[in-house]
């Protein structure tokens, strides 16, 4: 099952990474390497592999270093990128927001940048049968940091939050989220009031998600099951990923 031709990949790559200095002192953390490719290169290499349409990358910090690496890396499919001119003063929902005119019209499946993952999540995210929905770790080991989801028997997510308390909680939202083209507007509009309005500039996208949940949007989970994935906040998150991933062929 590959993704529909008209699907976007929205890749995130906006954050300073500071928990990873001195690593991120010259470059942005999807340059950091894993399994001798870096975090761009292996998202980059599965979305090739998949069959998506197109790539958006939102920039911010070391903005120039993606530049380069694009330029002597170039991707197989057409890329984009847009800079978020406030990343180290907003949240990462505005990293969303700012891609807007980029994604209008078109489904899009939003990946965090400093993921290493199975392609197989994106694959079955993709395949599932909701116009919107994100993928869900129900096996790991839940903590107070987990962007946590209550999710019910038919497969609905009703919240979203880092908020949630363990025991409500169905699993960790991986940072992986397919968005149906019909659905971009509300939540573009969602994260401009969050933040403009509302004056919570570091607002994560989940926080539109639960919102829009509250008001009555229709998304549902996809359960990796034993699909590999490892997000990477810190140099612990590092070598983790690196013992988990010593060498990759298709990101």
């Amino acid at each position: 099952m590959s993704p529909p031709q008209a699907t976007t990949a929205l890749i995130l790559a906006a954050g300073t990474g500071s928990r990873l200095m001195p690593l991120t002192a010259d470059r942005p953390k999807v340059l950091v390497e894993v399994g001798g490719r870096s975090l761009l290169g292996g998202l980059i290499s599965t979305c090739e592999r998949l069959g998506m349409a197109r790539i958006v990358i939102v920039t911010g910090y070391r903005h120039e270093a993606i530049d380069q690496w694009l330029a002597q890396h170039p991707p197989a499919l057409p890329v984009t990128t847009v800079f978020n001119q406030a990343y180290a003063e907003l949240g990462n929902a505005w990293s969303v927001h700012v891609a807007r005119a980029e994604l209008a019209g078109t489904d899009f499946v939003k990946l965090d940048g400093d993921l290493v993952l199975d392609g197989a999540i994106i694959e079955g995210l993709v395949a599932s049968p909701w116009r919107s929905a994100i993928a869900i770790d129900t096996q790991g080991q839940l903590d107070a940091e987990a962007m946590k989801a209550v999710v019910d028997d038919d497969g609905r997510v009703h919240k979203m939050g880092k908020w949630l308390p363990l025991g409500e909680s169905s699993g960790e939202s991986i940072g992986v989220e397919r968005i149906a083209a019909e659905h971009g507007p509300r939540l573009f509009a969602t994260i401009e009031r969050l933040v403009r309005q509302d004056g919570k500039g570091d607002a994560y996208y989940e926080d539109a998600y639960h919102v829009m949940l509250e008001a009555g949007w229709e998304l549902g989970a996809y359960d990796i099951g034993s699909s590999r994935w490892t997000e990477i906040d810190d140099a612990r998150d590092l070598e983790r990923a690196r013992s988990r991933h010593p060498r990759r062929s298709d990101g």
